[in-house]
């Protein structure tokens, strides 16, 4: 049987390292390639073309979402996992938006990895057992809502319950006031609430805080 061809994008050379070592060990894994940056992931992609990508989400100027939509865009049935060591609601449903399968954080165990190549392979979706439960996350649930709001957008909430007016978030985003504005009228339309305590209310519910 043909194995599983994986490519690994990772900052610390040591963990890219500690998780071939790993992976080395399976029967139905091969390590094509890695990366620690996102431009060398995506040229090295090009070439190796995986059938899967682990991938870290802080790289630098780029990251690992950046990564999973470019993968998504050009390689429709390449799979990516996230490995990271962001355990939160919004880390999560960021990737998962960008494309990505699976979401394992870096202190994996050896066979809970496995299981979730090997579940993200088959078609399925893979959320580390000891954050889902935590964050209540499964993908099929993930709130309409919050899936609709950007990066930016849950930037500003976050700042907005922070009490930070229009143009203290405009100077600390380097913005105008006039587009933290707009992007307030786009979080009342897409939240549906209508006062800051409901945008607080909602953010509470919805783990975005």
């Amino acid at each position: 049987m043909e194995k599983i061809k994986v490519f690994l994008v990772d900052d610390h050379d040591i963990l890219m390292d500690g998780i071939e070592a790993i992976l080395r060990d399976s029967k139905k894994i091969t390590v094509v390639g890695k990366a620690n940056a996102v431009d060398m992931a995506e040229q090295y992609i090009k070439v190796k073309m995986p059938d899967l990508v682990i991938t870290d989400i802080s790289l630098g100027v780029k990251s690992g979402i950046d990564l999973t939509k470019h993968i998504k865009k050009h390689y429709p049935g390449m799979k990516v996992i996230a490995l990271s060591m962001h355990d939160d609601f919004f880390n999560m449903s960021a990737m998962m938006k960008a494309g990505a399968s699976g979401y394992l954080l870096k202190n994996v165990k050896n066979g809970e990895l496995n299981k979730a190549i090997e579940q993200v392979m088959q078609g399925g979706t893979y959320i580390q057992q000891s954050i889902s439960a935590k964050n209540g996350f499964h993908r099929e649930i993930i709130n309409e809502k919050v899936n609709n709001l950007s990066p930016r957008e849950i930037e500003i909430i976050r700042l907005i319950a922070k009490e930070f007016t229009s143009a203290d978030i405009g100077k600390m985003l380097f913005i105008s006031e006039h587009t933290v504005e707009t992007h307030r009228k786009n979080i009342w339309r897409k939240t549906g609430v209508k006062s800051i305590i409901g945008l607080l209310n909602f953010a509470h519910e919805n783990r975005l805080l």
